[in-house]
């Protein structure tokens, strides 16, 4: 009787154990891990091109009360380097710099001038950005210092004993010009690091005054006469707007990985 009883609490124990070994396999199975969250937070480098229109207002305040406005247009491309960092939630805040080539070009013809003109050939900036996140998409403010290599062309005829002579006065007043930047834009992570950005952007460099020595010495050795050519005291304005494209590879940042929620 004894050993039919024991025979019998093994048979039991035995059907237990096979019936419930596809559950205990089940439980043994490695759960995959968990899919990370995508995020703004990291190192970026990128390429842009876009076109601008510089808007030159020249002021030549000891000749005639003359003032004059005008734009150059063209184009320009560079390359942009930054941090972005998302906080808790869609904040994203971060910094950038940029160099830009740029052939921007633009003149006016007005009495008592010949013409004026206006060459943008490089510029560039140092800015922080804050953005909002929707998701993989950042809609973003940008601001900071900026820098410019404008040059200005004055061709004024001169007086009329100069213009009877038949020497028109060119000169150049090349500057390095500094102001600020603001714009705004969307970027938009389209493929694994990889976003893409559309910009605007609204340069103001101020106005800077020059005052020019002028020369003489060249008309005075040709005709005898004491003759100085020169462009009188003149202020000269510049702001300018951008817009631009741009490719953008985010270096790996550790993601945020989702924690399941029960």
């Amino acid at each position: 009787m004894k050993r039919e009883f024991i025979r019998y609490l093994a048979g039991a124990a035995a059907g237990v154990l096979l019936a419930g070994s596809p559950a205990i396999a089940a439980d043994l199975t490695p759960v995959p891990p968990p899919a990370p969250v995508f995020t703004w937070t990291g190192f970026e480098l990128g390429l842009h091109v876009g076109g601008g229109s510089d808007r030159t207002r020249v002021n030549l305040y000891d000749l005639y009360d003359f003032s004059d406005s005008y734009n150059s247009t063209g184009a320009f491309g560079g390359a942009h380097v930054g941090f972005n960092y998302q906080l808790m939630g869609p904040l994203v805040i971060g910094v950038q710099g940029e160099y830009n080539f740029a052939g921007l070009i633009g003149n006016s013809s007005a009495f008592p001038l010949n013409y004026v003109a206006t060459s943008v050939r490089e510029f560039g900036s140092a800015d922080a950005r804050i953005g909002y996140a929707f998701d993989h998409l950042l809609v973003y403010a940008i601001g900071g210092f900026a820098y410019g290599d404008i040059r200005n062309t004055i061709n004024f005829q001169g007086s009329d004993s100069v213009a009877l002579l038949g020497f028109p006065v060119n000169r150049f007043f090349d500057a390095n010009r500094y102001g600020f930047d603001v714009g705004g834009g969307l970027e938009y992570n389209f493929y694994g690091n990889w976003t893409a950005r559309l910009e605007y952007r609204y340069y103001d460099f101020g106005t800077r005054g020059f005052a020019d020595a002028g020369f003489g010495a060249p008309i005075l050795a040709a005709t005898g006469f004491p003759v100085s050519i020169a462009i009188p005291n003149h202020t000269d304005r510049e702001t300018m707007q951008t817009g631009r494209i741009g490719l953008t590879y985010k270096f790996a940042w550790p993601s945020t990985p989702v924690v399941a929620k029960y």
